[in-house]
């Protein structure tokens, strides 16, 4: 068995998604090297772009919203901040289907006040929002009980419950408030309201650290964990599965033993420090060994399936203007779509000339059957919803459809629960650490953030010496 050289210090990150790179970049920003192991032979995990027919297509992540400095810092670092694309002014409106039309969502109060989107006394028992009690502290409640109780049903049917069907794709009634929007249940924790809250920080200038912007890049999301890959070199090792993460209490240098699985042959890599940046179900099967009962809880995080089809169409078949990021669609409107992208007005790159993208979601936990259907059926679907959402009259000039069958994990009452876990597994095992969208956020924003937690508390907490 090769053994890496006892003289280089350490960290082995478990998986090459953007988690993973992440976790990666912010460690070699801290002065410690690292090594990552993908078992497949790309970074970026379901992160994945690529041109069909003269269509840039994304598999998972279609742009980033960003108001962190850490993203700009890696994009910076990196080399990509010159190849962004940011968002078309049309972009900055979203539409919502509302009694069968596609209607546009209000910008400010007075557009609220003319919106047939609430009803008058939907628009009222909104705004009476500030009167409704907070809740105790420290309790958890589901999205929907949180909405409902401090805005009423309007809002969670027809709000709420599209953003989260599209967003998460999951369902209000069974998510976490705390794990899955945890700023509204600050606020109300904080100002007894959201819209005082909201309005109190804005009077006093509270704002994110760095201007908000929707971006991808020309040549598509995938541009982000390839440019991190070639930044970390050699120390990205793709085809390498690791088998097993052994704790060496014996060895004074090296707390940790990965067996990695390639080429035909295991080897043996010393650590001074493991993290798992796989999904749940892979690092359940890592951790079995160490702890099965954390591992039987990250094998019990469930995730929604989802089915994406993209499709093309000519700019004269479509009546709608497409002035917009999109259109959701609440479960009360019927039809199948959870949503709409419309990709090609959000960044110009998305189709040919005189062409347009649309990249339509289906299924979630609203109707997670959608992921087993065919092709054919999947975009039967589409077009029937299509042609009453946007007014389609012609067959699509462009089909491509990708099914995730764990397209986002959900973050379920029993949410809080599990971070409690893995933090306690993390002050048992020094050197162990976790991370990945099931523990850290869904966006890419989040995972990005998240790396470099980890990394700092990697930094802070064992004695490197540094190689760099």
């Amino acid at each position: 068995m090769n053994r890496n050289p006892v003289h280089r210090p350490v960290v082995a990150v478990i998986g090459g998604g953007i988690s993973g790179l992440s976790v990666a970049f912010w460690l070699l920003q801290n002065g410690i090297d690292t090594i990552v192991f993908e078992q497949t032979s790309r970074a970026g995990g379901v992160i994945k772009s690529e041109s069909v027919d003269g269509y840039l297509v994304d598999h998972a992540a279609n742009c980033l919203l960003n108001y962190l400095p850490e993203v700009n810092t890696l994009c910076d670092t990196v080399g990509i901040r010159e190849e962004q694309s940011y968002r078309s002014e049309a972009a900055k409106n979203r539409y919502l289907l509302k009694n069968g039309r596609p209607v546009r969502f209000p910008h400010g109060p007075i557009g609220f006040i003319g919106t047939n989107l609430w009803s008058m006394w939907g628009k009222v028992r909104l705004l009476s929002e500030p009167l409704i009690p907070r809740a105790r502290s420290g309790e958890d409640e589901t999205v929907s009980h949180f909405i409902r109780r401090r805005f009423g049903r309007e809002t969670l049917d027809y709000i709420v419950e599209p953003f989260v069907g599209g967003s998460f794709a999951g369902n209000p009634s069974q998510m976490s408030l705390k794990s899955t929007f945890p700023m509204l249940y600050a606020l109300e924790q904080r100002y007894g309201s959201l819209i005082i809250g909201a309005v109190l920080k804005r009077l006093r200038g509270s704002r994110a650290s760095c201007p908000m912007h929707l971006f991808s890049f020309r040549q598509g999301m995938e541009t982000l964990p390839r440019a991190i890959c070639q930044y970390l070199g050699n120390r990205f090792i793709p085809n390498s599965r690791v088998a097993e993460i052994r704790i060496n209490e014996s060895n004074e240098n090296y707390r940790f033993q990965i067996m990695v699985a390639g080429s035909g042959q295991y080897t043996t890599y010393n650590a001074n420090a493991v993290v798992i940046a796989t999904p749940a179900i892979d690092a359940a099967r890592l951790i079995s060994p160490i702890d099965p009962l954390f591992s039987r809880i990250l094998e019990g995080i469930e995730y929604s399936p989802m089915a994406v089809v993209y499709t093309g169409f000519k700019r004269d078949s479509v009546r709608h203007p497409l002035d917009g990021i999109g259109c959701m669609i609440p479960s009360k409107e019927g039809g199948s779509i959870l949503g709409t992208l419309w990709s090609s007005t959000i960044f110009s790159e998305r189709a040919p000339e005189g062409m347009v993208a649309l990249t339509n979601y289906l299924g979630g936990k609203r109707q997670p059957e959608m992921v087993d259907k065919t092709d054919e059926e999947l975009l039967q679907i589409t077009m029937t919803d299509l042609k009453r959402i946007v007014g389609i009259n012609s067959p699509p000039a462009f089909v491509h459809i990708v099914r995730h069958r764990r397209a986002l994990h959900q973050y379920s009452m029993r949410h809080q629960e599990t971070l409690k876990t893995v933090d306690e597994l993390q002050n048992r095992i020094p050197g162990l650490l976790f991370t990945g969208n099931y523990l850290s956020g869904i966006s890419v924003r989040d995972c990005i953030s998240h790396g470099a937690r980890v990394a700092g508390r990697i930094a802070k907490s064992l004695d490197f010496t540094r190689t760099i």
